[in-house]
Formats: structure tokens, C-alpha cells, sequence
């Protein structure tokens, strides 16, 4: 017998819990009879599976009320200890597919995200999370927050992680499923660390031409290399063997910092040192929006307006290729008289808040 889609919202159980389910029906036989709807399985697979596993009548009865799903969702809830992410994902599933009453009744109509995100009891943001998970992530890193044993949280972060890393990732998941959640743990945390400015990731070409906009021209980008300058075309560069900020930076200003510590901070730092004593006229910075940190608020306190990108800065890499979204937003920071020639210039890329 085949299983009806509503059944399939829930994980099937496997390892030793299924084992001893099987063991207990070749013992005791089952015991719940197994529910049908319209000719298919609404609730019972593991049952069902286990008991034609090792040759057992397995009985069944029909459904005849009026709502399958809500059905579905309180015996299962009811029955086990699922965690928030496993609810969230099963709320995601039910958002997406019609509600399977009669036909003849209500045959297009589908359960929303906020009525399906009630009857499992999750946050409509967090089922928003599921349905990307569900939508973007690869197979075994699906089946690890279905099983429980990764978050909804983490396995979204995987999502964001570069294509390679992330198919690694699965892999290594599929590999050892038991080791799901401190594979996916180790592949984001080294992502965040390759991320944090040890290796070379450029601007995009849309973000330069939008400061160059908003200042006029860019005559200085201290912290930069041979090729991060195609871009950025500076009338003068440093790169890191030069150490920028031992450098003389005067006019307008873009800089793109390295964000390991300290030197964001001593780059931060330094800006507004420049900017307070008139050696820098106006400046552009692109950071991560770590707004609770202390170089952040340096920033601010020199500033004039803020741009909060909309989303992720897609970087390029050394040989002029996108090499993947960092998993924080960025902003870009505008020092300067003239704010709302910054606003004009990047408002099509976020908010852009005065200081």
C-alpha cells in the first residue's frame, strides 16, 4: 500500500528504534491498527513496513473525518518528542502542498505558512527557514534536521556556505550521519574563520563604482593588492607587504579591511584618526555588520550615513570569480559632508540610515 502524502510529513524511524519495533510486532504483533485515506497510508508506515518485514498481519481502519492533516499533525505530536526544527520542517511541508481534504470539496486550497506554523507550533520565520533548508540544502543534510539531530539554524548556515564546502559537507554527513551535527559545526566554524580576512576576497565591481559615485573619485585604498585594484582603480594603493596603515592616505578614502583582529580594529582606528585631523575628506568602508563590536563603532562615530546591504556582498576571488557569500551581512560606512550623495549612490543597494 502506497503512503499518502501527509504521512510522508513525518521522518521514518531507522537504526535500532526500528529494529526493536520490529522485534516487539514479531513478538506481540500490532497492536494499533494502521489509518487509511483514500486507498493509502495516512498513519502508521513504521508500523506497516515492520510488520510486512517479518511477515505479520498488520490490521487498518479508515479516516472519515474532515481534516487529514490536523489529524496527521496531532497523533504524531502527540506521540513523539519532536524537537523545534523537526516541527519546523514538517510545518514547512504541510505550507506546501494542498490539504488533501475530498477532492470534490476543497481540491486547490493549501494550508498557509501561518496556519501550518500554528498547528506545529513554531515561529512563521523559523518554517521560512525549514522551507529554504528544505528547498536549497543537499539530501543528507535535509535528513539530519529531520532526524534531529542537526537545527534548522545550522543546517541554514550550511545552506549559505560556497558550493564546494557545502557539497563536502554533505558528504561527510552522508558518510558518518551520526556525526552530523559536529561535521556541519566544524564546516561553518572554518568557513567563519577563512572568512574572517586571512585570505584575499574582493569587492565587486557595482559596490567600487557606487563610492566612487558618492565621493567623486578614490584616491587612496589602503588596504588592497595588484588585482583587488583592477577594480578599484586607485590613484594610490597598499598592500598588505606595504602595511597600509603606515602609510600617508589623504583625499577620498574606499577601504575594504582585512576582518581578522586586530587588524579591522587598527584600520578602524586609523581611518578616524585621518578623517578627524583632515587628512582624509570623505571615506567608504566595507565591513561585516557587527555593530556590537568596538571598530564598528569607531566607524560610527565619524560617520555620516550607513548603507545596511540587503544581502550578503558575493565577493570575488583571486582569479575574478565569485567565491561565495560571507555568512554575515555587510554595510558600507560613509565618511563625509555630503550624505545624501552617498544615499543616492547606495540606496539601491539597502537602507540607508544619516548618522
Amino acid at each position: 500500500m502506497e503512503y499518502h502524502p501527509l504521512a510522508n510529513l513525518f521522518p521514518l524511524i531507522d537504526g535500532q528504534p526500528y529494529a526493536d519495533l520490529m522485534a516487539d510486532i514479531k513478538r506481540h504483533g500490532v497492536r494499533e491498527p494502521v489509518w487509511t485515506y483514500q486507498g493509502q497510508i495516512l498513519d502508521g508506515r513504521n508500523r506497516w513496513r515492520a510488520a510486512n518485514a517479518v511477515s505479520v498481519a498488520c490490521p487498518t481502519r479508515e479516516f472519515t473525518g474532515e481534516d487529514p492533516a490536523q489529524f496527521v499533525v496531532s497523533l504524531n505530536l502527540h506521540r513523539r518528542h519532536l524537537s523545534e526544527s523537526q516541527r519546523a520542517m514538517v510545518a514547512a511541508k504541510l505550507a506546501d502542498m494542498p490539504t488533501h481534504r475530498p477532492a470534490e470539496n476543497c481540491a486547490n486550497l493549501r494550508t498557509s505558512q501561518t496556519d501550518a506554523a500554528e498547528l506545529l507550533n513554531v515561529s512563521r520565520r523559523t518554517l521560512q527557514t525549514a522551507a529554504k533548508v528544505q528547498q536549497e540544502a543537499p539530501q543528507s543534510v535535509v535528513q539530519a534536521v529531520e532526524q534531529g539531530s542537526v537545527s534548522v539554524s545550522l543546517a541554514a548556515q550550511v545552506v549559505a556556505l560556497p558550493e564546494p564546502e557545502r557539497e563536502a559537507a554533505a558528504a561527510a554527513v552522508e558518510a558518518e550521519p551520526e556525526k552530523a551535527r559536529e561535521v556541519l559545526r566544524e564546516a561553518v566554524r572554518a568557513h567563519v574563520a577563512n572568512n574572517s580576512g586571512n585570505n584575499e576576497w574582493y569587492t565587486p565591481a557595482p559596490i567600487i563604482e557606487a563610492a566612487r559615485q558618492a565621493m567623486g573619485q578614490i584616491d587612496v585604498d589602503p588596504a588592497s593588492s595588484e588585482i583587488a585594484n583592477r577594480t578599484v582603480k586607485a590613484e594610490k594603493f597598499y598592500t598588505a607587504e606595504q602595511d597600509g596603515l603606515k602609510q600617508e592616505w589623504r583625499g577620498q578614502v574606499w577601504m575594504n579591511p582585512p576582518y581578522a583582529q586586530p587588524l579591522i580594529a587598527d584600520f578602524a582606528s586609523t581611518l578616524a584618526a585621518k578623517y578627524r585631523a583632515g587628512e582624509v575628506s570623505e571615506a567608504c568602508v566595507l565591513v561585516n555588520n557587527g555593530t556590537e563590536t568596538a571598530w564598528f563603532q569607531t566607524l560610527l562615530d565619524v560617520s555620516s550615513a550607513v548603507c545596511l546591504i540587503k544581502t550578503r556582498v558575493k565577493f570575488i576571488d583571486p582569479e575574478g570569480k565569485p567565491s561565495g557569500a560571507p555568512l554575515q551581512g555587510q554595510a558600507v560606512i560613509f565618511l563625509g559632508d555630503e550624505p545624501s550623495r552617498f544615499s543616492e549612490a547606495f540606496s539601491t543597494f539597502g537602507k540607508v540610515l544619516y548618522a
